[in-house]
């Protein structure tokens, strides 16, 4: 079991570790990590989701191990509210254009400067960010 606190310092932390490892010149990995700080991201919101005292649909509980982005946000109950902010920011919207192309298998693939770059600042920009805009819901 993982605390929803642990999420949201496990996201933060592998955005940071991207950070590092891009600037190190490790594009790969530093693309990896910083999509898997928005899985974990959308974990902690979803962690929000879980009723104490109550025993969670299996189903449910199965579909929060997925690694799809796409599909953890609607799980996470936020996909028509990020559709209705990203109309008002378009920022934002490119931001989760680029972030949510991420996939578990990432790690598998070469990624250069480019690509790594776009994602982490699609990731971490303090005012229209994937991250943040998650923050604000978890």
């Amino acid at each position: 079991m993982i605390a929803k606190a642990d999420l949201q310092t496990l996201s933060v932390d592998r955005l940071s570790d991207a950070q590092v490892l891009f600037q190190a010149g490790r594009f790969s990995s530093a693309y990896y990590l910083s999509g898997y700080s928005v899985e974990l991201a959308i974990k902690a919101c979803i962690a929000g989701v879980f009723q104490a005292n109550a025993i969670p649909d299996k189903a449910f509980v199965n579909a929060v191990y997925s690694h799809k982005l796409d599909e953890l946000l609607g799980i996470a109950g936020l996909k028509t509210k990020l559709a209705e902010d990203m109309r008002d920011d378009a920022a934002l919207s490119v931001g989760w254009g680029i972030a949510s192309k991420w996939r578990e298998d990432s790690r598998y693939k070469l990624w250069d400067q480019f690509a790594a770059e776009s994602i982490i600042n699609s990731i971490a920009d303090e005012k229209h960010g994937v991250l943040q805009w998650l923050k604000r819901h978890w």
